[in-house]
Protein backbone atom coordinates (compact mmCIF):
# COMPACT_ATOMS: atom_id res chain seq x y z
CA UNK A 1 0.00 0.00 0.00
CA UNK A 2 1.32 3.42 -0.95
CA UNK A 3 1.35 6.33 1.46
CA UNK A 4 -0.38 9.63 0.91
CA UNK A 5 0.64 11.72 -2.07
CA UNK A 6 0.90 15.36 -1.08
CA UNK A 7 0.00 17.51 -4.05
CA UNK A 8 1.33 20.92 -3.03
CA UNK A 9 4.84 22.15 -2.34
CA UNK A 10 5.70 22.85 1.31
CA UNK A 11 4.93 26.39 2.43
CA UNK A 12 5.69 28.26 5.65
CA UNK A 13 2.87 28.29 8.20
CA UNK A 14 4.71 29.71 11.25
CA UNK A 15 8.35 30.61 11.83
CA UNK A 16 10.60 31.65 14.69
CA UNK A 17 7.97 31.07 17.40
CA UNK A 18 9.48 31.37 20.88
CA UNK A 19 6.43 31.59 23.16
CA UNK A 20 3.16 29.81 23.88
CA UNK A 21 0.20 31.37 22.05
CA UNK A 22 -1.73 33.34 24.66
CA UNK A 23 -4.97 33.27 22.65
CA UNK A 24 -6.51 31.91 19.47
CA UNK A 25 -5.88 33.98 16.33
CA UNK A 26 -8.39 36.80 15.86
CA UNK A 27 -9.43 35.52 12.43
CA UNK A 28 -8.15 33.47 9.52
CA UNK A 29 -5.17 35.70 8.71
CA UNK A 30 -2.13 33.43 9.03
CA UNK A 31 -4.28 30.30 8.87
CA UNK A 32 -4.06 27.62 6.17
CA UNK A 33 -6.93 27.46 3.68
CA UNK A 34 -7.31 23.76 2.86
CA UNK A 35 -10.24 24.19 0.44
CA UNK A 36 -10.14 21.35 -2.07
CA UNK A 37 -7.85 19.20 0.08
CA UNK A 38 -8.47 16.49 2.66
CA UNK A 39 -5.32 16.55 4.78
CA UNK A 40 -2.72 18.97 5.99
CA UNK A 41 0.71 17.67 6.96
CA UNK A 42 2.61 19.90 9.36
CA UNK A 43 6.41 19.60 9.26
CA UNK A 44 7.52 20.86 12.66
CA UNK A 45 11.08 21.82 13.56
CA UNK A 46 11.78 22.36 17.26
CA UNK A 47 15.03 23.44 18.92
CA UNK A 48 15.60 24.73 22.41
CA UNK A 49 17.48 24.88 25.67
CA UNK A 50 16.47 22.85 28.69
CA UNK A 51 13.66 21.41 26.56
CA UNK A 52 11.22 19.09 28.34
CA UNK A 53 7.99 19.20 26.32
CA UNK A 54 5.93 21.28 23.92
CA UNK A 55 2.26 20.79 23.08
CA UNK A 56 0.51 21.94 19.92
CA UNK A 57 -3.18 21.90 18.99
CA UNK A 58 -4.81 22.01 15.57
CA UNK A 59 -7.51 24.69 15.47
CA UNK A 60 -10.43 24.61 13.02
CA UNK A 61 -12.28 27.76 11.92
CA UNK A 62 -16.08 27.80 12.07
CA UNK A 63 -17.08 30.45 9.49
CA UNK A 64 -20.70 30.69 10.68
CA UNK A 65 -19.69 31.51 14.26
CA UNK A 66 -16.41 33.18 13.24
CA UNK A 67 -14.62 31.28 16.01
CA UNK A 68 -11.78 28.78 16.30
CA UNK A 69 -12.50 25.32 17.71
CA UNK A 70 -9.77 23.13 19.21
CA UNK A 71 -8.99 19.81 17.59
CA UNK A 72 -6.46 17.22 18.64
CA UNK A 73 -3.29 17.95 20.57
CA UNK A 74 0.16 16.44 20.37
CA UNK A 75 2.97 16.67 22.89
CA UNK A 76 6.59 16.52 21.75
CA UNK A 77 9.15 15.45 24.34
CA UNK A 78 12.26 15.98 22.22
CA UNK A 79 13.72 18.61 19.96
CA UNK A 80 14.13 17.80 16.28
CA UNK A 81 11.97 17.35 13.21
CA UNK A 82 8.44 16.00 13.63
CA UNK A 83 5.39 15.50 11.42
CA UNK A 84 1.73 15.86 12.33
CA UNK A 85 -1.13 15.08 9.92
CA UNK A 86 -4.60 16.62 10.36
CA UNK A 87 -7.77 15.58 8.57
CA UNK A 88 -9.06 19.04 7.65
CA UNK A 89 -11.48 18.51 4.71
CA UNK A 90 -11.31 22.04 3.34
CA UNK A 91 -11.38 23.97 6.61
CA UNK A 92 -9.15 26.84 7.63
CA UNK A 93 -6.64 25.38 10.11
CA UNK A 94 -4.00 26.83 12.43
CA UNK A 95 -1.36 25.10 14.56
CA UNK A 96 -1.37 26.67 18.02
CA UNK A 97 1.37 26.27 20.66
CA UNK A 98 -0.55 25.56 23.87
CA UNK A 99 1.98 24.37 26.50
CA UNK A 100 5.76 24.49 26.94
CA UNK A 101 7.97 23.13 29.68
CA UNK A 102 11.66 23.99 29.71
CA UNK A 103 13.94 27.00 29.44
CA UNK A 104 13.39 28.13 25.83
CA UNK A 105 12.28 26.86 22.44
CA UNK A 106 12.26 27.86 18.79
CA UNK A 107 9.51 26.44 16.57
CA UNK A 108 9.01 26.63 12.82
CA UNK A 109 6.21 24.90 10.89
CA UNK A 110 5.78 24.20 7.19
CA UNK A 111 2.68 22.61 5.69
CA UNK A 112 1.77 20.50 2.67
CA UNK A 113 -1.76 19.74 1.47
CA UNK A 114 -3.14 16.50 0.09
Amino acid sequence: MMGEIYSTQPKVHRSNITAVDSADPSGTSGAINTKGYRECRFDINISGTGFQSLEVQVLFWNPRQELWFGGGTRTFTSIGRHTLVADCRGAFVFLKVTVFSGTSFLLSVDYTLS
